[in-house]
């Protein structure tokens, strides 16, 4: 039994057996056998039931030892051969990475971490209405960002964790550098769970990433009439009842008082509803502009309402906090629709936003408006983009003064882009004009930005 056991061994371990290993030893097994010699029966070898326990152990130990080396063994051997590389083992991590994609390790389906990072070179210069006043300049990190996210027990339990560190980037007063932070389960096709700090799921070109925008800065109705981050739950579906279906539905319930929050405020909560349809199929319509230049074309149409009870903040999760403890209510509205098909983009959008009261005080406003924006692009090949965009902000009624000035002054704007794509939106340097004007399209009362960015996602 042990000469056996041996024998099994030295053929796992790839050593010669002794039948092999020379004449000499050979001859010595042929002379057993000569003499009629068994292992099994060979008087000099304990019965099995002579050896002791741990022995057994021991052995049981080594054997699968050495069958662990000869599938090692057995692996190397194909791979040397050319053949395909053999799967590591489910404990053994997996290690990727690719440009704008950044480096993801895996540990079988139970974990993975993927850290991406993200930085703009921004210049821009400023050109005043009166031309007696001087031009301004600024270069600077427009944003830089670091994403951390994976999977975590099961590949449809999710996180992301998103980190703003440019000076840019802390507008409002904030003090944290938390963007996102958010957990989403997708176990089912037709009900998924995000919780955290997010994007609401309102308009969609507030909700279109930072890194695949097509200009240096969002269109001025969407600054001032969307839904910013916040903290909250939202549950969704992208396809529901049926894995092709064009639906896809949206229902949110958030804090109401933005991100980064670290003093109390009055109670409110913020309520959102979203549908989107996609009749055509599936389209990427979270990133601005067609640069796969698909062979078929895309739609995508979205309407969203919401209402945010008693907030403290003039643009509902963003801006100044209101004076004195007060507090309104806004309602939104949000519609949407995104075009794509042989490197066209089109993106159209209408916003509404209403106070429940124009005046909480005798300084302190509301701000009440609605607008709308259209913006068209075509990307060439090699991959040049020209983009151009039209939009217009109104005010409503007694609302804040400062909007109603601005919206008379200001309100159109004019925007013309060139792009160039070294990596997609992931690597891209952006050039742009922005003027804003009055609704009579007056350019000698226009008021200009230009950009010139390098934006990298690494």
């Amino acid at each position: 039994m042990v000469r056996t056991l041996a024998v099994a061994c030295l053929l796992l371990l790839g050593l010669p057996s002794p039948r092999a290993h020379g004449q000499e030893e050979g001859g010595e097994v042929e002379m057993e056998r000569a003499q009629g010699v068994e292992d099994a029966s060979d008087p000099s070898e304990p019965a099995l039931a002579e050896v002791e326990p741990s022995e057994l152990d021991a052995l049981r130990e080594e054997l699968a030892r050495l069958s662990r080396r000869l599938e090692v063994f057995e692996r190397e051997r194909e791979a040397a051969a050319g053949g395909p590389p053999p799967p590591p083992a489910a404990h053994e991590p997996r290690v990727a990475g690719a440009p704008g994609g950044g480096l993801t390790v895996a540990i079988g389906d139970a974990f993975s971490l993927n850290l991406r990072t993200r930085f703009q070179i921004r210049y821009q210069l400023d050109v005043p209405q009166d031309r007696d006043q001087a031009l301004s300049q600024m270069v600077n990190i427009g944003t830089a960002r670091l994403w951390i996210s994976g999977h975590v027990l099961a590949p449809e339990l999710t996180y992301m964790i998103q980190l703003a560190v440019a000076g840019r980037d802390f507008r409002d007063g904030l003090i944290s550098p938390i963007f996102d932070a958010f957990l989403e389960w997708r176990g089912h096709r037709d009900l998924s769970v995000r919780a955290g700090q997010f994007f609401v799921p309102f308009d969609r070109l507030r909700t279109v990433r930072e890194w695949a925008l097509q200009m240096g800065d969002r269109p001025r109705p969407v600054l001032e009439l969307t839904l910013d981050r916040d903290v909250g739950v939202v549950l969704f579906s992208d396809a529901f009842l049926d894995d092709r279906s064009p639906f896809a539905w949206r229902l949110g319930v958030f804090g109401g008082g933005g991100t980064n929050l670290t003093e109390g405020r009055p109670p409110g909560a913020l309520l959102v509803g979203r549908l989107e349809l996609r009749p055509l199929g599936r389209i990427d319509d979270d990133t601005e502009g067609d640069l796969d230049r698909r062979h078929e074309p895309g739609l995508a149409l979205g309407a969203a309402f919401a209402v945010n009870f008693g907030t403290d903040r003039a643009l509902s999760t963003t801006g100044p906090r209101f004076a004195g403890q007060a507090t309104t209510d806004y309602l939104h509205f949000a519609a949407d629709l995104v075009f794509k098909w042989e490197g066209f983009a089109l993106q159209a959008e209408y916003l509404w936003k209403q106070a429940s009261a124009d005046q909480l005080a005798a300084d302190v406003f509301t701000r009440s408006g609605h607008g709308w924006v259209l913006q068209a692009s075509y990307v060439f090949d090699p991959p040049i983009e020209l983009v151009g965009r039209l939009s217009q902000l109104y005010a409503i009624g007694a609302t804040d003064p400062r909007l109603v000035e601005e919206a008379a002054r200001r309100g159109v704007e004019v925007a013309a882009g060139l792009n160039y794509y070294l990596n997609g939106h992931r690597f891209k340097i952006q050039a742009d004009w922005i003027a804003r004007m009055p609704s009579d399209f007056d350019l000698s009362q226009a008021q200009h930005v230009v950009h010139v960015q390098l934006d990298a996602t690494f």
